[in-house]
C-alpha cells in the first residue's frame, strides 16, 4: 500500500511503500506498526471523541501550507469522487463529502494518475471502516469504531457482516470456518464454541484413523481379505468385487470396515454448521465482550479502548497448536506401519 509521502504521526517520519503500516480503524490515520505498538493506540486517540477524521486533518494541513506559500495546489493534488464529484486530496482514503471509498483508479485534473490498482486487483487506498461511520451503533451501546478495535484484522469484511446482521438478521457463509471449523473459531477467540467444534471434528478424525490403524480392530486385515482374488484391471469391476467380498463377511466385520468411512462423512455436517454460524457467533461474541468491558470500566473511554484492543484481535498461537494437533493425528498411521 502506498501513502504518497505521508508521515507517521507518532515519529514524523515519511511512510515508505515497503513499511509495515497499521491504519487506525476509527480515524484512518496510518502509522508504522512499531510506532503504533509502542504507543498502544492511535496517535490521535484523544481526538476521536471529537469526530476527528484523518483525511480532513490532512486537507486542513495542505490548505495551511498552500496559504503560507501563497499558491493553490489543489488542482495538482486532487482526486474526484466518482460518486458525488467532490475533489479530495490525493492522500484521501474516502470522500470527505459522501464517505464513498476512493478505491478505484482516479486521475487528477492535471492528468496524472494519483491512485491505482496494484497486482492481484487490491485497491491502493483502503477504508478500514468499509464506509461505516465509527460512531454508528452496531448493537445497543456498541459502536462500529469499538467493534473495529476488537476485530483488528479484516475489519471491512466483518463490519459489513455485522451491519447486515443488525439490519436484516442475515449473515454470510464463512468458508474459513468451514475448512478449519473449531480451529478458526479459536483463532478468532471464540473459545467455548471453538473448543466444542474442535473436539467433535478432531474426535471424529481421530476415531476413524484409530479404527483403521489399531491391530485390535483388525481393519487392515479385513481390507486385505477383501482384495483377495480381485484380478480385473477395471476400477468399476474391482470395486464391485471388493464390495461383494465385504458383504460375505460377518456383520461385525462389515461394521468395522465401514465405520471409518461413516465417521469421516459425519464430520462434514459439523463443518457446514461451523461455516453457517461462525459470523453470527463472532458478532454475538464481540458485542458481549465489548459490553462487558464497558460495564466493568465505568465509562473510562481510555481504559475501554485499551481493554478492547487487548481482549480482541487474533490468537495465532492457539490456531497453530490446533493445526499441529491435526497434523499429528493424520500421521498416526505411520506409527503402526
Amino acid at each position: 500500500m502506498e501513502y504518497n509521502g505521508l508521515k507517521c504521526p507518532a515519529c514524523n517520519t515519511p511512510l515508505e511503500s515497503d513499511d509495515d503500516i497499521v491504519v487506525c480503524p476509527v480515524c484512518g490515520a496510518p502509522h508504522h506498526r512499531e510506532c503504533y505498538e509502542d504507543t498502544g493506540h492511535c496517535y490521535f486517540e484523544s481526538k476521536h471523541n471529537d469526530n476527528f477524521d484523518y483525511n480532513e486533518y490532512i486537507k486542513e494541513k495542505q490548505s495551511e501550507n498552500q496559504s503560507a506559500k501563497g499558491t493553490d495546489t489543489n488542482d495538482k493534488q486532487s482526486i474526484k469522487c466518482q460518486k458525488c464529484g467532490t475533489d479530495n486530496p490525493s492522500t484521501s482514503f474516502y470522500c470527505s463529502k459522501c464517505g464513498a471509498p476512493l478505491n478505484f483508479q482516479q486521475t487528477s485534473s492535471a492528468g496524472q494518475n494519483q491512485t491505482g490498482m496494484p497486482p492481484f486487483g487490491m485497491p491502493v487506498n483502503f477504508d478500514p471502516m468499509a464506509g461505516i461511520n465509527p460512531k454508528e451503533e452496531i448493537d445497543d451501546g456498541v459502536t462500529a469504531g469499538e467493534a473495529a478495535k476488537y476485530i483488528q484484522t479484516n475489519t471491512p469484511y466483518f463490519l459489513r457482516i455485522f451491519t447486515n446482521i443488525r439490519d436484516n438478521n442475515k449473515s454470510k457463509f464463512n468458508f474459513s470456518a468451514f475448512l478449519f471449523s473449531g480451529g478458526y473459531m479459536l483463532y478468532r477467540k471464540m473459545y467455548k464454541i471453538g473448543t466444542i467444534f474442535t473436539i467433535i471434528v478432531g474426535g471424529l478424525i481421530l476415531a476413524s484413523l484409530l479404527i483403521e490403524t489399531l491391530p485390535s480392530f483388525g481393519w487392515y486385515e479385513i481390507f486385505e481379505n477383501a482384495l483377495k482374488n480381485v484380478e480385473t484391471n477395471s476400477i468399476f469391476d474391482a470395486s464391485r468385487e471388493i464390495i461383494y467380498n465385504i458383504s460375505m463377511l460377518s456383520y461385525d466385520k462389515q461394521i468395522i470396515f465401514y465405520l471409518p468411512l461413516v465417521l469421516s462423512v459425519l464430520k462434514f455436517p459439523f463443518m457446514i454448521i461451523a461455516g453457517c454460524i461462525a459470523n453470527k457467533s463472532y458478532f454475538k461474541d464481540c458485542i458481549r465482550k465489548i459490553k462487558k468491558i464497558k460495564s466493568e470500566t465505568n465509562g473510562n473511554e481510555h481504559e475501554i479502548n485499551k481493554k478492547i484492543q487487548q481482549q480482541g484481535g487474533l490468537n495465532v498461537k492457539i490456531a497453530v497448536a490446533v493445526f499441529i494437533c491435526y497434523m499429528l493425528i493424520n500421521y498416526i498411521p505411520l506409527f503402526f506401519v
